[in-house]
């Protein structure tokens, strides 16, 4: 499988038989049996297995991960972690419980694919001792990852700044400090970019009209939806759908287990 950039987070487990992971052509290859990586979106790697027999692999593809482990990744590169049989039983059930949903979105999907995330997320972080040096008190990220998921949950209505505030109990000027001490950012940037990775899981993986979509995403009307989509994309979202449904390239939610010989 050779090197190459991908546009989604990418989680690769050996479940059976060995490869490796490889960020050059060149790279001499360490295999490994067991083994689960993750790598960020636009990083060029590739897998390679010794060629003695098939191996089992799970792949799964998302177009964001939970900041925690986005940040202890960019860090490092990439991550990786050994599994133990539970950690192999629980990557098959999910790629078999996410297969479905892939095949035919609904109303649950999409929660489906969240909460995958969160446990392969989980699993990678176990291996990550935690920081205690950290200036950003555990108060802080507490109050903004709750702003995060209340303004997710609450998205199509489209809330205020004020309102995501109210909902975590504290003020807005206070939110907008605390997004700058966690994530170095305001809060409008971090809302505006998780309606458009919904927006592009809605585009690459369902037939909504962009009327639709923009609604479910919190935009006040398609046309708002397309200058948002364009002015951080580079293109519009029809052109964007088009090009994601012939490449394959926004597999959020995908995930495979294949017995494949890895060269």
């Amino acid at each position: 499988m050779y090197v190459h950039k991908r546009t989604n987070w990418e989680f690769f487990a050996v479940l059976k038989g060995r490869c490796a992971a490889v960020q050059s052509p060149h790279e001499q290859p360490v295999f490994h049996s067991h083994r689960l990586w993750v790598f960020p979106p636009e990083t060029a790697h590739g897998w390679t297995g010794p060629g003695e027999a098939a191996c089992r692999v799970a792949i799964f593809h998302f177009s964001s991960v939970p900041h925690l482990l986005e940040r202890i990744v960019k860090a490092k590169g990439r991550l990786e972690v050994t599994l133990t049989p539970a950690h192999i039983r629980m990557i098959m059930h999910l790629a078999n419980e996410l297969a479905p949903h892939y095949e035919r979105m609904t109303e649950k999907s999409l929660l489906v694919f969240e909460r995958a995330v969160l446990e392969l997320s989980l699993l990678m972080l176990e291996a990550v001792p935690s920081d205690r040096t950290e200036s950003k008190s555990e108060f802080a990220f507490r109050k903004v990852e709750s702003g995060v998921t209340w303004y997710m949950e609450h998205m199509a209505q489209q809330p205020k700044l004020d309102e995501v505030a109210r909902a975590i109990h504290v003020s807005p000027r206070h939110l907008r400090r605390l997004f700058r001490e966690v994530r170095s950012e305001n809060p409008q940037n971090v809302f505006t970019r998780l309606r458009l990775q919904r927006a592009m899981d809605l585009l690459a993986h369902t037939e909504y009209k962009m009327e639709t979509i923009a609604r479910e995403c919190g935009f006040a009307s398609n046309s708002d939806f397309s200058r948002v989509f364009k002015r951080y994309r580079g293109i519009n979202p029809d052109a964007w759908r088009k090009d994601a449904t012939r490449l394959k390239a926004c597999e959020f939610g995908r995930a495979a287990i294949t017995d494949r010989q890895v060269t």
